[in-house]
Parts: C-alpha cells; sequence; structure tokens
C-alpha cells in the first residue's frame, strides 16, 4: 500500500504564507496611529469620529493605543530655559560725549572710540592694537563688570562666519583676525541681547 508523505518544503511554504497573510491582517481595519490622534484631540469630522469611536469601543489594542497617546497629551510640558527666558533684541545708538569720556576705561583705546548706548548699557569700541582686531568696553548700570564676566559678545559679518569672545572682570572684549568691513556687534546679557548695526572695521 502506497502512503502519501508530507514534502517538507510545501509544509514550509504554508507556514511563510500564513505569517504574511497575518502580518498583511494585523490590525487591517484599526484607524491609523494619525486618525487616533487626531480622535483624541478632537479634531475628526463628524462622521469620521463616530467611525473612530465605534471601533475603538470594540477594539482593545486600538483602546491601549488611544490610553497611551491620552497620559502623554495629559504630561505637564516643560520647555527648555533658553526658550521660556528669551531674551529681549535691543538696539544700541551712536553716542556723542566729551573727549576723554567716550572711551574712559576702555584699554589700549585712542581717539577712534566709538560709543553706543542702550538703555542701562554703555558699549565704547575701537581699534585694537593689533591690525584686524576691535576691543571693547561694556557697562551695565545695573550690573557690576565681575558679575559680566564671561557673557558671550559676538561680531557678525554681513558675509563670513561669526566671531564669538566672552567678557573679563572688567567688561572688557577683545576680538582679533577681522577682516574689513560691516558687523553687526551682539552682547549677550541676562536680559537683553543688545545690538549695534552698521559696525565698521576697518
Amino acid at each position: 500500500m502506497q502512503t502519501s508523505s508530507e514534502n517538507p518544503s510545501d509544509h514550509d511554504e504554508l507556514s511563510g504564507f500564513e505569517g504574511w497573510l497575518a502580518r498583511s491582517l494585523y490590525r487591517f481595519d484599526c484607524p491609523t496611529p494619525h486618525s487616533l490622534g487626531e480622535y483624541a484631540l478632537d479634531l475628526l469630522a463628524p462622521e469620521e469620529r463616530t467611525s473612530v469611536a465605534g471601533h475603538v469601543t470594540e477594539c482593545e489594542l486600538c483602546q491601549a493605543e488611544l490610553s497611551t497617546f491620552r497620559e502623554f497629551l495629559s504630561l505637564p510640558t516643560t520647555m527648555p530655559e533658553s526658550l521660556v527666558h528669551r531674551v529681549r533684541r535691543v538696539l544700541a545708538t551712536p553716542f556723542v560725549s566729551s573727549r576723554g569720556l567716550a572711551y574712559s576705561g576702555l584699554r589700549g583705546s585712542d581717539d577712534s572710540a566709538r560709543v553706543y548706548q542702550a538703555p542701562g548699557v554703555t558699549i565704547t569700541v575701537a581699534p585694537g592694537a593689533r591690525s584686524g582686531s576691535l576691543i571693547g568696553l561694556v557697562v551695565v548700570a545695573a550690573i557690576p563688570a565681575e558679575q559680566l564676566e564671561g557673557r558671550p559678545v559676538g561680531l557678525v559679518p554681513r558675509i563670513g562666519e561669526r566671531s564669538e569672545v566672552q567678557l573679563d572682570d572688567f567688561g572688557n572684549f577683545e576680538i582679533q583676525h577681522l577682516t574689513p568691513g560691516l558687523y553687526a556687534l551682539e552682547i549677550n546679557l541676562p536680559d537683553d541681547l543688545v545690538v549695534v548695526e552698521d559696525l565698521r572695521v576697518d
């Protein structure tokens, strides 16, 4: 009597097909995660919302997914300090003073020093001792000079890369290796970003 035996390759092929079918049909009638998210946020049109609600009441997987999404929405939102505490941008304007007062205290300055003012802030700049350098002094009425140590000072050219240094404990700074042109000088203070626009460096 002849008996039939199962071909191993046929079994493997059948198992592979069943696996593919299961993957293909897995949650085939479930709303997309995007639709569930819009459902949780009450953004769906009335008809679609009714359809999703009817499905969710019968689908444990979608119920779990919706519950997870709602738990995420209920978490308190914390913003990075850099976004929460945004500094305001304040423009400094040229200031004309008596000779000597304009650049008093600025290391290495000469008659070419220029003074700019913003509310409570005085910025004095002048060419440095080296060619292509700029020195400056920042005085803030409400903040002692030593507390300004380490505050960033940026010089932004019209074309090219930004240069950045830090204030010392007297409020001085020096930026070197500059090419002639117009720059924007940015003094990053605790509450304000004080900007000197169209600062010419020769």
